[in-house]
């Protein structure tokens, strides 16, 4: 309640500048009022409606007002005051006087720091929040630590590529503005897919590229699995989003298993990132895939296929894999126990305000 009177009368700018000095004057009335009604019948006493009078002048606008009401203040109570010659009751007002000044001034001070402090940790929750939009949980603690260089091998790990086709297409058709609203839905969508699995962690977008991964920064066994059902559940979610979007749009997916390597690089603008042989080969998998179809490694599918179905497709010709022997996933085993859900995602509105 203090505080919100603090700031209302505070002259932040000109209509508020109006109404501290409406209040300043008001108050100074009143402190004058107070004194001449009450003196001498409380005595020196009466010195004290000076003291919260200057005190509450600094605490609201600072030092230099609180000089002026120092200044009225002398000249009231030296009025009464000063008739009875006596030097130490004119030296004991102005005593009062300085001492409220300084009352006032540090509670003011005291103000400014709360105000301070709040601000640094409204920043400092800000930033929190950006690193881990950037950056795993688990390599945030480890950048707050004061680590420098952080570079890991994941042993254990399947990374998922997607991309959509057909995308290419709108960025002739459509206003900048248009199309970027409509890839900021879509990947909101993908987003909150991958939240939905605790182990999956997205890594970064591409323009309409889409790169997940499971397994790192915290080990788990059913990394392949759980990216199976991611891969399921984008399928769903590109299907419901063209129906809502009355779009086309057709996701293919690259899917592989085995190990990487995970680091942060960038002096200034950091960025975590992932590479090795697993790295290539998942990406090229997304690239030789078939429209609206997930194209899975052997060593996927030797992880999977006691739970999830398969459609073996003749070997594939990849760069630098030469041939390589891939499987189409087409969904779980049992309908029922579908790893990741889409549904209520698949609910929310999408279409442009």
């Amino acid at each position: 309640m203090i505080d919100s009177l603090r700031s209302r009368l505070r002259p932040h700018h000109a209509a508020l500048a109006r109404r501290s000095w409406i209040f300043l004057i008001a108050t100074t009335v009143l402190y004058a009022a107070l004194f001449y009604a009450t003196y001498p019948s409380l005595g020196k006493q009466a010195t004290m409606f000076a003291y919260a009078y200057i005190g509450i002048v600094a605490w609201l606008y600072g030092g230099r007002r609180a000089l002026v009401a120092t200044v009225v203040c002398v000249a009231v109570t030296g009025s009464k005051l000063g008739r009875s010659l006596e030097p130490s009751n004119i030296f004991g007002a102005i005593l009062y006087l300085v001492e409220a000044m300084a009352v006032g001034a540090v509670s003011r001070l005291f103000v400014k720091l709360d105000d301070t402090e709040a601000k640094l940790r409204e920043e400092h929750e800000k930033s929190e929040m950006i690193l881990r939009n950037i950056f795993p949980r688990s390599i945030v603690e480890r950048l707050k630590k004061g680590e420098v260089l952080i570079a890991d091998r994941y042993l254990q790990t399947t990374l998922l590529f997607s991309d959509l086709v057909g995308f290419t297409d709108l960025t002739r058709t459509m206003s900048p503005t248009d199309l970027v609203q409509l890839l900021d839905r879509l990947i909101t969508g993908l987003d909150k897919l991958s939240e939905q699995q605790p182990h999956i962690e997205k890594i970064k977008t591409i323009g309409d590229a889409y790169l997940v991964v499971s397994g790192m920064p915290d080990e788990n066994t059913s990394h392949a699995p759980d990216i199976c059902g991611m891969a399921l559940a984008i399928q769903a979610f590109v299907r419901e989003f063209n129906r809502l979007e009355g779009l086309s749009l057709q996701v293919r997916i690259g899917i592989h298993s085995g190990s990487v390597i995970g680091g942060v690089i960038g002096p200034k603008k950091f960025t975590f990132d992932l590479w090795g042989d697993t790295v290539n080969l998942a990406s090229r998998l997304e690239t030789t895939s078939i429209a609206d179809r997930i194209q899975v490694s052997e060593s996927t599918w030797e992880l999977t296929r006691h739970l999830f179905r398969y459609e073996p497709r003749p070997n594939v010709e990849i760069k630098g894999y030469g041939l390589v022997r891939t499987f189409f996933l087409l969904g779980p085993l049992d309908p029922e126990e579908t790893p990741l859900s889409p549904e209520h995602i698949l609910t929310e509105k999408f279409t442009s305000p």
